[in-house]
């Protein structure tokens, strides 16, 4: 299932992309325009999909309009062998183009979306801080810290090992094993990153479920 979720935004993308390379094949040749007015169209297309697609997507979809850019605009028509040199050069500098244009696009928006996740932990971590700091230490137990964990970074459970007694303190509605998990996370010293249970353990610390896991 995780696999198919991970596909499926590709094919998806990369049929509605195809489709509006379609599209604009259809006016372009019912306008009969020349191949660089609508090999710039098709530009402005791969732009548009690169800013919603992944790579992978937008790199298929830039075959397909220069597939449909020798097929129907460059001479002879409705074949896909080119005699002339020019319009060889033309129909790479175009896929070139369109590829470089796409693999920009793609890495900015990658790197923009990091840079907001990492904006939110550290929001998240700066508003732990505070509520920890509020906390009176001669009242705060174990149990409150990690009910803390828990709200903060929308844990569905979360364990805490204490080293200096041996004991697990935990949240309620923890799976079976993540104290054993704890344990042995404190004694290898090793974190450690499970997406599909979505536990994530630590030297001191296991968390299951964490909130938008997938991002």
């Amino acid at each position: 299932m995780r696999q198919i979720r991970k596909i499926w935004p590709f094919v998806t993308r990369t049929i509605l992309g195809c489709l509006l390379i379609g599209l604009t094949t259809f006016v372009c040749y019912r306008l009969r325009l020349n191949l660089n007015v609508t090999g710039f169209i098709y530009l402005i297309v791969i732009v548009l999909q690169s800013l919603a697609g992944s790579f992978a997507s937008s790199a298929v979809v830039s075959v397909v309009a220069v597939l449909c850019l020798d097929f129907l605009f460059t001479p002879p028509l409705f074949s896909f062998e080119v005699t002339n040199p020019l319009d060889i050069l033309a129909l790479i500098s175009f896929l070139t183009t369109g590829l470089v244009i796409t693999r920009l696009t793609t890495r900015v928006r990658k790197e923009a979306a990091i840079s907001d996740r990492q904006r939110h932990e550290v929001d998240r971590l700066y508003r732990l801080a505070q509520k920890l700091l509020a906390l009176n230490p001669e009242t705060t137990t174990c149990s409150t810290s990690t009910e803390l964990f828990q709200d903060v970074f929308g844990f569905r459970a979360v364990c805490l090992f204490d080293a200096a007694t041996g004991e697990i303190h935990s949240t309620s509605d923890q799976p079976n094993g993540l104290a054993e998990l704890t344990r042995a996370a404190n004694s290898s010293g090793k974190d450690s990153e499970d997406a599909g249970s979505g536990i994530l353990t630590n030297s001191m610390l296991a968390c299951w479920g964490k909130h938008n896991w997938s991002d």
